[in-house]
């Protein structure tokens, strides 16, 4: 008996461990399959990528401007040169343990460093130019270390690229130097720059495309997010030249300041094979009209769109109000904070339009948060830990709501006109929809002071009768009243609110099936 007992293990053990190397070999000739794209540099190649399905199921993100910027606002002289205020900036609180503690705890799903803003300084370890973040200012590898303490997290790293100018030799292999007293934004004059067309010399444009390259390969980003310098369409957007891709006669002269063409293609696909040898799936997302439509994701700076959307999108969202100008992406007292409830309508009025929102939370010149910063960041937090089934990897809807708020100033910079003001003050009768397997989420952007009429889920209208199965509030053990009528759904909230702002109703739908 125990010859054959034995027998029967040595049997069991053989076929767990035929399973595993079945199971291995089958990963791997997936793992395999998925690098069989070889992406060339041009955009038809490039159109074969795909957003991954993370970044589509990912709503919101945190990021960072830290720089010389912050020193000169701390200063109170706006004229300070940034080489100087780069030679002031110590950083001395600065914690990537801290900083991401904060992210993770305000319920983001992705984050990451400024890695690059308008200068010549880089925020990572390079060895292409001592103007980085290792030599000088803080001395420290900023991107770095944030990549590392975001990885151990449940987060993806995002990288953000604010591009212009050089600093130092042109590249590893040319010694060129570039002065830092042209540290301001371009005009299109600055020969170190610009060839005497008005375009950017052969030089630049590889000294750009090398240290953009340094940086994605040591850091591996999940996405890397390029600003307006990528591509250049964003100041004929706003100056209404470029309208739904289309150039209009205005009388004003075409002029897109931008990276050349093949140097965008050189990068994206050295990106896109780079994460394939990496086993990731990546995601690169742009402004405007940088890059043909089918690539990557497209960003709408400080602002919101009206209406569905048909293709994923993400908003760049500034936690400061613009009061004060300039420099409002970096962390200025005087310029006033979106408070959590503002910050969570607007996360739940994006998400439901099929985007998704990257916060700008920027510290001050030292490296740490205001305590007003975290307070807000704090109650985000909570909110999403309660709510965050209704955001989190959700899909819109049919229909994206009802209510009468709209965006005033909808596109780039939408939310920064008039000091914020005309930022839409969401009610109890704004409802935002999103929905997650045979979930359906009615998103209420205030208490309702009494019975809650939602007209898209009448009976006549998207669902039948019968197929909602069951209402509950989030966070609420109340048992819900609820009607269907032919014009509406009438929801009766209980007397106690489950949280401070934005009420997440969760429905189920039941398949109907005819007898």
């Amino acid at each position: 008996m125990m010859k054959i007992n034995l027998s029967k293990k040595r049997v069991s053990l053989l076929a767990v461990m035929a399973s595993i190397l079945l199971s291995s070999c089958a990963q791997e000739a997936m793992k395999k399959e998925v690098k069989q794209i070889p992406y060339e540099a041009n955009w038809s190649s490039l159109r074969k990528h795909n957003t991954p399905q993370w970044l589509e199921d990912a709503k919101f993100g945190i990021y960072s401007h830290w720089g010389a910027q912050s020193v000169v606002l701390e200063s109170g002289n706006p004229d300070m040169p940034h080489a100087e205020a780069i030679e002031k900036w110590k950083g001395e609180k600065f914690s990537a343990k801290e900083w991401v503690d904060l992210f993770e705890r305000a319920g983001a799903q992705f984050a990451g460093p400024v890695a690059w803003h308008v200068n010549g300084m880089l925020n990572w370890d390079s060895k292409i130019t001592d103007w980085n973040s290792v030599k000088k200012g803080p001395k420290v590898d900023i991107f770095g270390s944030l990549a590392s303490e975001i990885r151990k997290r449940d987060m993806k790293l995002i990288a953000s690229f604010h591009s212009s100018t050089l600093w130092g030799p042109i590249s590893s292999t040319d010694t060129t130097y570039v002065s830092p007293k042209h540290e301001n934004v371009v005009t299109g004059t600055d020969p170190t720059i610009y060839g005497k067309e008005g375009r950017f010399r052969t030089e630049y444009l590889q000294g750009w495309l090398e240290r953009m390259t340094e940086a994605m390969e040591l850091y591996q980003p999940d996405i890397v997010w390029t600003d307006v310098g990528f591509g250049g369409t964003l100041q004929l957007e706003k100056q209404k030249v470029l309208v739904d891709g289309k150039i209009v006669d205005t009388g004003k002269a075409v002029h897109m300041s931008g990276i050349r063409e093949d140097i965008q293609q050189a990068y994206l696909s050295r990106y896109f094979n780079k994460a394939q040898e990496w086993g990731k799936e990546v995601g690169f997302i742009y402004k405007s009209y940088d890059i043909p439509p089918g690539i990557a994701m497209r960003d709408i700076e400080n602002g919101n769109l009206n209406g569905l959307q048909f293709d994923p999108w993400m908003a760049d969202i500034n936690m400061q109000q613009h009061m004060v100008w300039p420099t409002v992406w970096f962390y200025n007292p005087k310029n006033k904070l979106k408070d959590a409830n503002m910050l969570i309508d607007m996360l739940a009025d994006i998400t439901s339009k099929n985007g998704r929102i990257l916060l700008n939370v920027p510290p001050k010149a030292d490296g740490s948060f205001s305590e007003e910063v975290k307070k807000e960041l704090y109650a985000m937090g909570d909110w999403l830990k309660l709510n965050g089934e209704a955001i989190y990897g959700t899909a819109p809807w049919v229909i994206y709501g009802e209510g009468p708020a709209e965006v005033i100033n909808p596109g780039h910079h939408g939310q920064g006109k008039n000091q914020g003001n005309e930022i839409p003050k969401y009610t109890e009768k704004d409802i935002r929809f999103t929905e997650k397997g045979d979930a359906l989420y009615a998103i209420c952007l205030d208490w309702p002071t009494d019975k809650l009429h939602i007209k898209s889920l009448g009976f006549q209208g998207k669902l039948y009768p019968g197929q909602i199965k069951n209402i509950s509030l989030i966070g609420s053990n109340d048992k819900i009243e609820w009607e269907q009528t032919e014009g509406a759904l009438i929801v009766t909230f209980p007397k106690e609110k489950p949280c401070d702002f934005a009420y997440c109703l969760k429905m189920e739908r039941r398949k109907i099936v005819e007898k």
